[in-house]
């Protein structure tokens, strides 16, 4: 009896198993990302390619048969024998054996297990795919000397051209397709008529989409932009693709019809629009300074020079015009750098023109712009608790609108981070907290623009070191500007910028908005000095 209360005592005390009463949650290999090796591919973001398993464990890496897929570089086999492979694992998973530098041309067995005893088998191996890629992003008609610019509506596949005639002759067909796709129903000097079909096919032979033409003017949503209509057109990185060491000197960019301009490091670059393909250089007007640089709402450029004394703001029809004199102002307050202007508007008409004044001081310059004819100057003032600015740069002052009566707006490396706005021009009160702030943001761009009866703003928010959750830019909806808390249309994460990593190069950004003629797309540019990078944000409104 005693030895049978003994063995009853002893299991009685036996450890519970602690998993045997918690819920086992998903284990396993999530996905796997494996990227090139070697010194051209070290710092390129898009050199790496990720898979998940299906469902049989099976992890197949598809690695694009170009690279980039714009170029005409051919991906030999031999890039795949020394791939960097990592994993994503669920919580509590370990694999066996450990990735790293692998021949993905070979087929590898992996085993994840976790501490409940469970596993699972995964094979893993690379193949050089073609692309998939079948869509237009832009389709353009000219017929008898009239540009038609197509309207593309990519849930319903149609291409919109606002043509009142039955039918165009003579057509001369430009169009941007996916990478390395080829384009069928079209013939140099063709007809066109409304219900005419064109397929793009891609690389693979095998997915095509097909496009129908329609004689119509496309529905837009009753307001704004379509929410989730935002699509990256492109990502650059200065040093990588352009060859280009970015300096303090400020980054400003402007645009006209299809190229981007960028101002840095004293010269004035251009980059096409649509592809952010580099350009080259543009030569800046003969005998004239430009520190700042911008378009208006028209198209025109809108330029000026820091100045101590008198400060002079010219506008230009187009980047090769003549310089005309549209601001003479005399500064008082001694400052090296009246700059960063901002324009709303059409300077040739009606507009409202900002700029940063009194070097470090939160304090600006505003004129409004009648008939062509700027007003008086009148300063800006009233940030709460401004202090001064790190850099005479990384102030900005942008109008709301071509009306000076919708007020003005305030964004800068001041003591206060936060998007401010006054209506008076001397009391400000803060409308928009940017976020996340992890105190190295260089807040110190803004501008303003309208499309489809709303007016966006948008901040751009750089960096000074290499750390934080900057750089990144947002889009917001500024129609009422004491409602812009919970206005974002969009934010671009930071992690989506900082691949190229921190050059330390310069504490500069800027921030670009463009609406394209016919008013149904909206383009918005970001560039950040430090991080090497300057990207191209779409947004559309067109009814789906």
């Amino acid at each position: 009896m005693s030895l049978i209360a003994a063995v009853a005592m002893l299991a009685s005390c036996k450890e519970v198993d602690p998993l045997a009463e918690t819920e086992l949650g998903e284990m396993g290999v999530t996905s796997v990302k494996a990227a090139f090796t070697g010194e051209v591919y070290e710092n390129d973001p898009d050199a790496s390619f990720s898979a998940q398993p299906d469902a049989n464990g099976n992890i197949v890496i598809e690695v694009p048969y170009f690279y980039p897929e714009t170029s005409d570089y051919e991906v030999p086999e031999e890039l795949l024998t020394n791939m960097k492979v990592s994993a994503t694992l669920a919580t509590g998973t370990n694999i066996e054996p450990g990735l790293g530098l692998m021949d993905l041309t070979q087929t590898h067995h992996i085993t994840a297990y976790d501490a409940a005893g469970r596993t699972k088998e995964y094979s893993l191996t690379a193949k050089i795919t073609k692309l998939s890629g079948c869509d237009f992003s832009s389709f353009n008609v000219t017929s008898a000397g009239t540009l038609y610019q197509g309207i593309i509506n990519p849930g319903q596949k149609t291409i919109s051209l606002m043509v009142t005639e039955t039918e165009l002759s003579g057509c001369t067909v430009e169009y941007t397709a996916s990478p390395h796709a080829t384009v069928s129903g079209y013939t140099e000097g063709m007809s066109i008529k409304d219900g005419d079909k064109f397929t793009v096919t891609a690389h693979n032979g095998t997915d095509k989409t097909e496009y129908t033409v329609r004689f119509s003017v496309p529905e837009k949503i009753t307001y704004g932009a379509r929410l989730g209509s935002e699509k990256n057109l492109w990502t650059k990185y200065f040093s990588m693709n352009y060859g280009l060491t970015m300096t303090d000197s400020p980054i400003r960019l402007a645009s006209e019809g299809d190229n981007l301009y960028m101002l840095a490091g004293g010269a004035l670059h251009s980059i096409d629009r649509k592809t952010g393909d580099y350009l080259g250089t543009v030569a800046l007007p003969d005998g004239y300074t430009v520190n700042s640089i911008m378009n208006d709402e028209a198209g025109n450029i809108v330029f000026a020079a820091d100045a101590s004394s008198e400060f002079k703001v010219y506008y230009m029809e187009s980047i090769d015009g003549t310089p005309v004199e549209l601001i003479s102002y005399t500064n008082a307050t001694g400052s090296s750098n009246i700059g960063n202007i901002r324009v709303a508007g059409n300077v040739k008409e009606n507009a409202v023109v900002t700029a940063n004044t009194a070097g470090l001081a939160p304090t600006g310059i505003v004129w409004e712009i009648t008939g062509g004819v700027a007003g008086p100057a009148r300063t800006v003032t009233g940030i709460p608790g401004g202090g001064t600015l790190w850099n005479a740069y990384n102030g900005c002052f942008a109008p709301v609108s071509s009306r000076l009566s919708d007020g003005i707006l305030a964004l800068g490396y001041w003591s206060v981070y936060d998007l401010y706005y006054t209506g008076d021009m001397s009391t400000f009160s803060m409308v928009y907290d940017p976020d996340p702030q992890t105190g190295n943001e260089n807040p110190n761009c803004v501008t303003t623009v309208s499309f489809n009866d709303a007016r966006y703003c948008a901040i751009g928010l750089g960096s000074h070191f290499n750390y934080g959750a900057v750089p990144y830019f947002s889009v917001i909806d500024a129609t009422t500007p004491t409602a812009m808390s919970d206005a974002t249309l969009y934010t671009v994460p930071y992690n989506d910028l900082q691949f190229s990593g921190f050059k330390g190069t310069g504490a500069t950004s800027d921030v670009l908005m463009v609406i394209s003629e016919d008013g149904y797309y909206m383009d918005v540019y970001f560039a950040d000095g430090n991080y090497d990078v300057i990207t191209c944000y779409e947004f559309d409104c067109i009814q789906q």
